[in-house]
């Protein structure tokens, strides 16, 4: 007789003794949602085997209200087995029913005052559980306590999902492939300009690069998987390269932004290490690349440049170049949605093959690769009940989700991939397994997914395969894609703010390379100076961020083009200019602090009794400053002011306008001719009045 056949027996048993209560109430919303909060922080084991004896969830529960709370008791219940996929999907979305049994009430605390807090842990023994099968079963953590002013009321829960299994596997083992993200939270980069230190809006991201950070967590255990032939072998590391640029710059040295100034970063050190440390886990490993900071590319091949910023996006340079792999050819990974205009920019940029979610594509059954109907790529779909299972949902009137709670997230993803290796319905073709693409767990977590793929690859219910070999499938139908993509989360009027924006900025840098040149001593590209300004654009089209941070992040694109064309400026002499003559030049000093060379086009405002002559666009060296007379003829005398400025020939501004006094006492040319041709004139028109008078005299004498 089988372990789990025994839970049986001793199931009918506990009901017939009243030990374990059936059935238990079903699960509700919460009746106070703002008054406890429920912090799961230990579940083993993960997946339930006949050889395990004892079944641990301990957490912590905390008072968040304003009142305090009387009598705080927890209990486990527990629901029916899952039976389809469509089933376990509105389970991840709401709590289902947990009514298969309940255990007793267990005292958390007498009172707890708001800011408190008090620990709370089962330890049931397995064989006193209702698990009459294999099967993934939905496991509610409820917390009931009395508040002041109120009665008895539920006021915390948490949902998870327990895998039971019993070896061998009935069913046929199921293909899988695992992908590993390795992306930053967010862009961080505030300016980085060339040959200048790189500029962070804060020091986040040396947090997750040092020991026990987020990053390193995903560094270190992946690496502890590298002896796991089959399990490392499946494993693809999906990398977004303007990561690599930020912690290789990172590693030289930066600065931090902060309400008081900039101060030096902190993470110079952590960086490097990093660094090193990924490059030698994926050496001659499978990489595949995700777009340049998980730009959106459907918002990025909207914006209206004469650049390709989708082909920016893709061309995956980095991740050769920092850690010495070159990523799966034509493969990405990109995170927002997809249509017509964003699979043809892809495939002009030079993309074969997208690994997307299934719902963003119609008629994709996920059995394999597919060709997407009126594009020349193919598209491989991961698995969405998996990837929704890890990236957790808001749970019913709690500040937390499941993605604040790693141990919850982590459970429920091992818990969809042991339905897909035979506790439910399986699929077709290989699963692939894409988790958060800024998945935030420690490395115990972390090591424990993995742990749990080694475990049903054991049971004979999952088969680890590579990407390379999923690639490598022929097609298997035609998909087409699903709707027409908004980007920036869906927000249109978010989207067609940002994309108006980031194309303005996109002209203007157009422009403003246009006036430049390679200058000779310095040798620099023009492309190079403007190259920050395209990976700002692209950071501002990030999913991670949503619609308002698009904004915000768009703004400091901006604010980067501005630093930049402020490196041309003119400048006048702070005293008044006397004009000796009617005809003197203007005096203005051209300052170039760009380190290649550059044509300007001086313009002259204001210039009211003022005749400039036209100049020849004046072209300045890398790093030179120009003293320019500005040939002029004054019209009247006085004291006036003239506002001086310089744009690119396109028209671009470059600095900022100055302004020059000017004081003249002499008559230029015009007004001399202008004073003389009145003068004859008044001296005829007189003359013409004398004769008419004198000659009506000699008229009326006669």
């Amino acid at each position: 007789m089988s372990r789990l056949s025994a839970f049986a027996l001793a199931l009918a048993f506990l009901v017939a003794q009243g030990l374990f209560a059936v059935p238990a109430p079903a699960a509700q919303p919460l009746d106070s949602p703002n008054l406890l909060e429920l912090d799961i922080d230990g579940f083993s084991p993960r997946i339930v085997t006949p050889s395990d004896d004892t079944l641990v969830v301990s957490g912590t529960v905390t008072n968040t209200g304003d009142r305090g709370i009387s009598e705080v008791v927890a209990r486990l219940q527990l629901g029916q087995p899952q039976t389809g996929e469509e089933e376990f999907e509105e389970s991840l979305a709401d709590a289902p029913p947990a009514d298969a049994g309940s255990s007793e009430w267990t005292g958390i605390a007498d009172s707890l005052e708001p800011g408190d807090s008090a620990r709370v842990e089962f330890r049931l023994p397995i064989a006193e559980l209702p698990l009459s099968a294999p099967g993934v079963y939905p496991l509610l953590v409820n917390v009931n306590g009395t508040p002041e002013y109120g009665g008895p009321a539920r006021l915390a829960s948490m949902d998870l999902m327990l895998p039971v299994i019993d070896p061998p596997s009935e069913a046929a083992p199921a293909e899988m492939s695992l992908l590993w993200p390795i992306t930053a939270a967010r862009p961080r980069v505030v300016s980085d300009p060339h040959n200048g230190p790189l500029v962070l809006s804060d020091d986040g991201l040396a947090g997750e690069l040092k020991p026990g950070g987020r990053l390193d967590a995903l560094v270190v255990a992946a690496s502890s998987r590298r002896d796991d032939a089959a399990v490392f072998g499946s494993m693809c590391f999906a990398i977004d390269p303007e990561l690599l640029d930020t912690v290789e710059e990172m590693s030289r040295g930066y600065r931090v932004r902060t309400p008081r100034g900039e101060i030096d970063g902190s993470g110079r050190e952590h960086a490097a290490r990093w660094l090193q440390q990924l490059k030698a886990l994926v050496a001659a490993h499978c990489v595949v690349q995700i777009p340049y900071a998980d730009a959106d590319l459907a918002t990025v091949s909207k914006i209206r440049t004469p650049a390709d910023l989708v082909g920016t996006a893709l061309n995956g340079t980095s991740i050769l170049q920092k850690l010495g792999v070159e990523p799966r050819p034509g493969v990405v990974w990109p995170g927002g949605p997809l249509d017509g205009r964003t699979l043809g920019a892809a495939a002009r940029a030079g993309m074969t093959s997208l690994i997307t979610d299934p719902l963003q594509l119609d008629d994709a059954d996920g059995t394999g690769p597919v060709d997407v109907a009126g594009s020349p790529v193919r598209a491989l779909t991961h698995d969405s009940l998996v990837a929704t299972a890890m990236r957790g949902k808001p749970t019913s009137g709690s500040r937390l989700t499941p993605a604040d709670e790693p141990d919850v997230a982590t459970q429920n993803g091992i818990a969809a991939l042991a339905f897909r290796g035979g506790l439910g319905e399986q699929t077709e073709g290989a699963v692939i397994v894409a988790p958060p693409r800024r998945w935030n767990a420690p490395v115990g977590e972390l090591v424990t997914f993995l742990d749990a793929v080694a475990t049903l690859n054991r049971a004979g219910m999952v088969e680890p395969v590579s990407l390379d070999d999923l690639l490598a499938a022929p097609s298997e139908g035609t998909a087409t894609p699903a709707t027409d993509a908004d980007g920036l989360d869906g927000s249109r009027s978010s989207a067609s703010q940002v994309v108006g924006e980031l194309s303005r900025l996109e002209a203007t840098a157009a422009d403003l390379q246009s006036a430049m040149t390679v200058d000779p001593t310095r040798q620099v590209q023009p492309a190079t100076l403007i190259q920050p300004l395209h990976n700002a654009v692209l950071r501002a089209t990030s999913t991670a961020w949503r619609p308002r941070q698009s904004t915000a992040a768009a703004g400091m694109a901006s604010a980067q083009l501005e630093d930049l064309r402020g490196q041309v400026t003119v400048a006048t002499p702070p005293q008044p200019v006397s004009l000796a003559s009617g005809s003197s030049p203007l005096p203005v000093s051209l300052s170039n602090n760009l380190p290649v060379t550059i044509t300007v086009r001086i313009r002259l405002e204001n210039t009211a009794g003022l005749r400039p002559a036209r100049v020849r666009d004046p072209v300045l060296s890398a790093n030179s400053t120009l003293s320019q007379l500005i040939p002029a003829e004054a019209l009247r005398s006085g004291r006036f002011n003239i506002d001086v400025s310089l744009t690119t020939p396109g028209g671009t501004e470059l600095g900022e306008p100055a302004r020059l006094e000017l004081s003249s006492s002499e008559l230029g040319t015009v007004t001399v001719v202008i004073t003389v041709v009145a003068g004859a004139a008044l001296v005829l028109l007189s003359a013409r009045r004398i004769y008419r008078r004198v000659k009506g005299r000699n008229g009326h004498t006669t």
